[in-house]
């Protein structure tokens, strides 16, 4: 993919395909990093337009983060520069999207057999369907499984631990490398200390006072579960910033960020002290102490075989054209980075666009009409307010986002009925926080 192989899609944008290192030819040989979700779904989106693909997956079972595994971390907070546990599923979660909706397009969740046929079914349904999906789709015997990838080398072609490729799909997700803020005074915290990448089951909480950081989807689902069993759960983030822990009644309490430790206690943004269930007041201070705290404070994006090829700056991939492929390496594709969204079928429509751009169906703009384009979108983040670790946020923007690769790759737009499902689940999760899995949706 050196500089003699790019030149003619890149300034005379012909619709031709980006051979790497081989002749103009329509098959190319592609190394897909992960066989998780957005592995699989770039494997049969790449097979279906006849390309040959070389599937690397770590484990001994595809599934990626969905692989669910009882064991954690010897470093509860997983912060060791190694880590042996990729998935961080806790045993009785649910996915916090309606099945049909989160399906790949034209493979609805009926095709796996599952026990769980709930709308919002438990984990090992998801992974049922995983498996399914790759055997229905040709997928498994391209799979080299036990095999943690070390280093992808850019050259004239792509090398994978020295064997050569045409392009390289990165899918290795972005659930796994937990992300620990810095708080003063952590170190001297007497209590327990947890990231949610090490969660499984609330019984270790019983009876306790626990700090649950993160009002996300996973600190909701954490604080409700060890709320069953522990003496008091104070749900803190940035949701709750005007919230006051000794104003509620219930043993889950909402609270304002925390600010940092203070021995045994904890000290929230604004300067309130949370320690005992009752929060009874000692010279204008909680008693009690804290005995556990829970980090639900997501992940990090993580690269290690891409060396110096990948920057990630604030939790920021930099240098990507359309949040796929390098501006730069336009052969090398990161399948998945953006978040709050629909996975699957935002896996399954990148992956899509990537094996049509390979095969010529489309040509790339030039790289410095790339780059301007990037440039732009930067200054409307900028001009935002976005924080560079939101980047990659799409939430509502997700449905444009697909649209436009869509129109590029001349894929059908996204149908109405995905976008009027996601709008009528957001709208009911926000309504209903603590049941809405539970809860018909509305008619659309």
């Amino acid at each position: 993919h050196g500089n003699r192989s790019r030149r003619p899609a890149e300034t005379r944008r012909q619709r031709r395909p980006l051979a790497g290192c081989r002749a103009s030819i329509a098959s190319l040989k592609v190394a897909i990093i992960g066989a998780g979700a957005a592995g699989l779904a770039t494997a049969a989106e790449l097979l279906t337009a006849g390309h040959a693909v070389v599937v690397f997956e770590q484990s001994s079972r595809l599934g990626g983060v969905w692989d669910y595994t009882e064991a954690v971390e010897d470093d509860p907070l997983g912060k060791a520069p190694r880590r042996r546990i990729h998935s961080s599923l806790y045993a009785a979660m649910r996915v916090n999207l309606p099945r049909d909706l989160m399906a790949f397009e034209g493979f609805p969740f009926d095709a796996a057999v599952s026990a769980d046929r709930r709308r919002y079914p438990r984990h090992d349904a998801v992974l049922a369907y995983l498996n399914r999906f790759a055997d229905v789709k040709g997928i498994l015997p391209h799979i080299r499984f036990e095999h943690r990838v070390r280093r992808v080398v850019a050259g004239r072609c792509w090398h994978v631990d020295g064997e050569q490729f045409d392009a390289v799909a990165v899918c290795n997700g972005h659930y796994s490398e937990p992300y620990v803020p810095a708080l003063p005074g952590l170190e001297e915290f007497p209590g327990a200390t947890l990231h949610s990448h090490n969660y499984r089951r609330p019984d270790a909480f019983a009876g306790k006072r626990v700090v649950v950081l993160g009002s996300s989807v996973s600190g909701a689902d954490l604080a409700r579960e060890i709320g069953e069993v522990a003496d008091a759960v104070f749900f803190c983030g940035r949701a709750f910033h005007h919230m006051s822990a000794a104003a509620q009644t219930t043993n889950i309490r909402r609270c304002p960020p925390v600010e940092r430790f203070a021995a045994s206690t904890v000290v929230l943004a604004g300067g309130e002290r949370i320690g005992s269930i009752d929060n009874e007041r000692v010279d204008g201070e909680a008693s009690g102490q804290v005995d556990a705290f829970v980090f639900c404070t997501g992940y990090r994006y993580a690269f290690p075989f891409l060396k110096t090829l990948v920057a990630v700056d604030d939790n920021w991939v930099r240098g990507l054209y359309r949040q796929i492929v390098l501006c730069a390496h336009p052969t090398l594709a990161l399948v998945g980075l953006p978040f709050r969204i629909v996975p699957f079928p935002l896996f399954q429509r990148q992956a899509r666009w990537f094996a049509r751009l390979l095969g010529g169906t489309f040509a790339l703009p030039p790289r410095e009409e790339r780059r301007r384009e990037r440039a732009k979108e930067l200054r409307a983040h900028r001009a935002a307010g976005l924080p560079k670790r939101h980047f990659h946020f799409l939430g509502d923007r997700q449905i444009d986002y697909l649209n436009q690769l869509a129109r590029q790759c001349g894929d059908a737009p996204v149908p109405d009925r995905f976008a009027g499902l996601w709008r009528r689940h957001n709208q009911q999760a926000r309504r209903f926080p603590d049941d809405y899995r539970d809860r018909p949706l509305p008619a659309g």
